[in-house]
């Protein structure tokens, strides 16, 4: 509580302490008095009021000052006990004297603000002043020291990076175990041995899985003669060869070469190399490991044995094609051309009516012939991409149908978000032709025809272009395997053929692209292509 200032005998803080301040500043006749006297009343309180009565001081002004005061005092006092009980508990805390020094400091701060508390009772002004210099001589000491120590400081790791190290050796020494043990047993299954050759001592340090290989116990001596000489002929010179490469010239080999087991066994290994090199560049070591390949290898060279028959047969197999169609078409042409100079009038009614079938047979069977040359070429040929635009290209088809688009009453909604795609333009113009053909053809009778092209980019960035309409639809359950196939037709017209979707799928997948389907009856048919570019 603030004391009662009804109390006499209290002065007044206002012109009595100017009076007595003037009196005590003339009658100071030197410093060293002045020290004297500072010194020899360090306790006396008798030359100023307490500071309850100097100046205005409302209540709660007065106790936020005291008690901001002696809050931050218990602070400054505790910090020192955590770190000196630091100090005392971890022996190999570095720079202790330093941690001395600023509990020192702290204590000192503490110091002053619990005696700016008291004051408000206990007008104690000197002694205030004096723990005020001893803060500052100790403060001015701890900068000094902190000042020679801090290059030190900064040398020190981190705890986090202490933390990181510890945990990286860790992991290390882990990975390090793993790593044996995969590697023995990696070897072991795999057929994988290592080895290592010392150049200054002309000497080969081989792994256990790497003498399974050889055929030979752990302890025989394979040296670098004596590794050459398990090889076939052929296969010594070339690694003669390498090994003179990686001394001369410090190059690596990978190499698949043919071995020759004590028992005369050939084995297929893959023997990899590399040379290590000293600070100076000199070649101090080589190391690498040897692979057991010999069953992979002989697959290998049995597909490529079958891969080239394979090609021998496609080779004549597409030649027998080319001469069945062309020699097909010779007959069907000469068929063809015996028909046409036939006098059907010569004919009696009879033999006339053969003879219409007879020209029907061959007229079809030109027809047949035509579509085969149509997908041979399209399945042997490669056409390079051209930049196309898809509004031009359906524009152009457009134009090429208008007059079964107008008898049809049709609508054609194009949305093309991408315009520009890289196709062969007469694949393209065909595909859109043939779509739009189909949608006049197997429109509903009684019902507008309404077609929509539109081109789009999927997740993954791709092209894809989408025809839909609304005409009869395809019942999918029951054509859905053979809705591509060649003369497949599924329903009633008199010009349907069935090859105008085998055409688009077949020029679609030369490109590398693919076709869906999606159809129900009456409820019209949406084709889905989705493009391969290729230049």
């Amino acid at each position: 509580m603030k004391p009662d200032t009804t109390i006499p005998n209290i002065p007044d803080c206002g012109p009595i302490c100017q009076a007595r301040n003037t009196q005590h500043a003339a009658s100071q006749a030197g410093l060293g008095e002045q020290v004297a006297t500072f010194f020899s009343g360090l306790l006396d309180t008798n030359d100023w009021p307490a500071r309850w009565y100097c100046g205005t001081w409302s209540d709660f002004h007065g106790w936020l000052y005291i008690i901001s005061d002696l809050l931050i005092w218990a602070a400054y006092f505790l910090i020192p006990i955590f770190l000196l009980r630091l100090v005392i508990l971890r022996k190999d805390f570095p720079f202790p004297k330093l941690v001395w020094l600023f509990g020192a400091f702290i204590v000192l701060c503490g110091t002053n603000h619990f005696v700016d508390a008291i004051i408000f009772w206990w007008p104690a002004y000197r002694l205030s002043a004096f723990i005020r210099l001893l803060t500052a001589v100790v403060s001015v000491t701890t900068v000094y020291a902190l000042y020679r120590i801090l290059p030190n400081v900064l040398l020190l790791r981190s705890v986090k990076e202490l933390e990181h190290e510890i945990n990286e050796r860790r992991l290390v020494e882990e990975k390090l175990a793993a790593s044996e043990f995969l590697l023995s047993e990696a070897g072991h299954v795999g057929r994988v041995g290592g080895w290592e050759f010392d150049v200054q001592k002309k000497q080969f340090n081989w792994s256990r899985t790497a003498y399974e290989i050889f055929g030979r116990e752990v302890d025989y001596y394979i040296g670098p003669e004596e590794s050459l000489s398990h090889f076939i002929k052929p296969h010594q010179q070339i690694l003669r060869k390498t090994l003179e490469d990686a001394y001369e010239k410090g190059i690596g080999w990978d190499l698949e070469l043919q071995l020759v087991t004590p028992d005369q066994s050939k084995k297929w290994v893959r023997y990899y190399g590399k040379p290590l090199f000293d600070q100076n560049g000199d070649l101090i070591k080589m190391r690498g490991v040897i692979m057991d390949i010999d069953k992979y290898k002989i697959n290998e060279l049995a597909l490529s044995k079958s891969v080239d028959l394979m090609a021998r047969q496609n080779t004549q197999l597409k030649n027998f094609t080319h001469i069945l169609s062309h020699n097909l078409r010779n007959h069907s042409s000469n068929i063809s051309m015996l028909t046409d100079i036939v006098d059907e009038k010569s004919l009696d009614d009879n033999n006339a009516e053969i003879f219409q079938k007879i020209k029907r047979v061959s007229f079809n069977l030109n027809e047949t012939l035509n579509d085969l040359s149509n997908v041979i070429k399209i399945r042997e040929s490669y056409l390079p991409g051209q930049e196309l635009s898809f509004t031009a290209t359906a524009e152009k088809v457009l134009n090429a149908l208008d007059t079964g688009l107008k008898e049809s009453n049709a609508v054609v909604n194009m949305n093309f978000e991408v315009d520009k795609i890289l196709f062969p333009g007469i694949y393209l113009e065909s595909i859109i032709m043939n779509l739009i053909s189909n949608g006049i053809k197997y429109k509903k009778e009684k019902e507008d025809l309404h077609i929509e092209l539109k081109t789009y980019l999927d997740k993954n960035q791709i092209t894809i272009f989408e025809y839909t309409d609304n005409g009869l639809g395809i019942d999918l359950t029951l054509h859905g395997e053979k809705i591509f196939g060649l003369y497949k037709t599924f329903h009633h017209h008199k010009n349907a053929n069935g090859v105008g979707l085998f055409l688009i799928k077949n020029q679609i997948e030369s490109q590398g692209g693919k076709i869906t389907v999606e159809s129900k009856p009456n409820k019209g048919t949406k084709f889905k292509i989705t493009f391969y570019e290729k230049n």
